[in-house]
């Protein structure tokens, strides 16, 4: 299995929670806050590398949904993005606070996670991802890096059931969608993993990582004229991208077996002349320039 050195393409960053409490305005806080209970102070969290409205939402309110509630209580559009050490009010209430306690004690975990993960001490890394997800169940960022670290230790049949419980927890991320259709791939369940890939292109139709992952499933379920089809895709999309030239080899190697390739094969001879043989069972992720890093399929 190929990935790009290091563990910076799959994990989250590390986060840091970091808020002062204020008094409200003149009006005083909203009488709710973003999750419905009834407000009892201000805070002014600090925003960090990376965090968004949405993910401010979820470490107060448990929910990507006080994403609009917060988008209007600070005079800026859902779609708002945060620079770090940007001040964002955040109305809470008792509830909120318990949870945020909650998250600030599981983000430790997690940090210590993703740090022991850029070692490669991947099964440390592991045991702080539960330890964060025991403190908080619902940090589904805790358990997008549990199932990913699973995925790369060899063991997709767990890291499926992690990843599945993630995005039923928080649906509608295309990189959580890749990584459990990476999970069902390696273990297995082909027609499975397609279906995520699907998933994830609906997603983010950039994700070019998903596109090539769709057209690899493809032919290893034996369906090769879609295949050939899906690979010509994301070449026509990415004629730069990570994963082309490892698509226009394939499709040459398919022209000599497929009839429904050799058009589209030649097409590709002619974009590039190639020496590689074979697709890899990758992991779909980019390398760098020059090198290659090889894992355990």
């Amino acid at each position: 299995m190929r990935q790009r050195g290091g563990a910076e393409r799959w994990f989250l960053a590390a986060a840091v929670l970091l808020a002062v409490v204020t008094a409200g305005g003149c009006g005083g806080p909203p009488r709710s806050s973003g999750s419905g209970v009834a407000t009892v102070q201000i805070v002014t969290h600090v925003a960090s590398e990376g965090e968004t409205l949405a993910s401010i939402a979820d470490d107060y309110y448990g929910s990507l949904s006080g994403v609009s509630y917060l988008a209007n209580v600070n005079g800026v559009n859902d779609a708002f993005e945060l620079s770090p050490g940007m001040l964002v009010e955040v109305p809470v209430g008792e509830e909120d606070i318990a949870r945020y306690a909650l998250r600030t004690d599981a983000k430790a975990r997690y940090n210590r996670g993703t740090a022991l993960a850029d070692r490669g001490e991947l099964r440390k890394a592991a045991d702080e991802f539960r330890a964060a997800l025991k403190e908080d169940p619902r940090f589904t960022d805790a358990g997008y890096n549990l199932g990913v670290v699973l995925l790369m230790m060899g063991e997709p049949e767990i890291s499926a059931r992690v990843l599945e419980q993630v995005i039923e927890v928080r649906p509608g991320d295309a990189a959580q969608e890749f990584a459990l259709g990476k999970a069902y791939f390696d273990a297995g369940r082909v027609a499975d993993a397609i279906e995520r890939f699907n998933a994830a292109e609906v997603l983010d139709p950039g994700l070019e990582d998903a596109v090539f992952a769709r057209a690899v499933a493809l032919l290893e379920l034996g369906e090769t004229k879609s295949g050939i089809v899906a690979l010509d895709g994301y070449v026509r999309r990415f004629p730069f991208g990570a994963w082309a030239d490892v698509a226009r080899a394939r499709l040459i190697e398919l022209a000599g077996s497929a009839v429904a390739g050799r058009e589209i094969a030649a097409e590709a001879v002619g974009r590039k002349s190639l020496t590689l043989e074979k697709l890899e069972r990758a992991d779909h992720r980019a390398e760098p320039e020059g090198e290659a890093q090889e894992d355990s399929p």
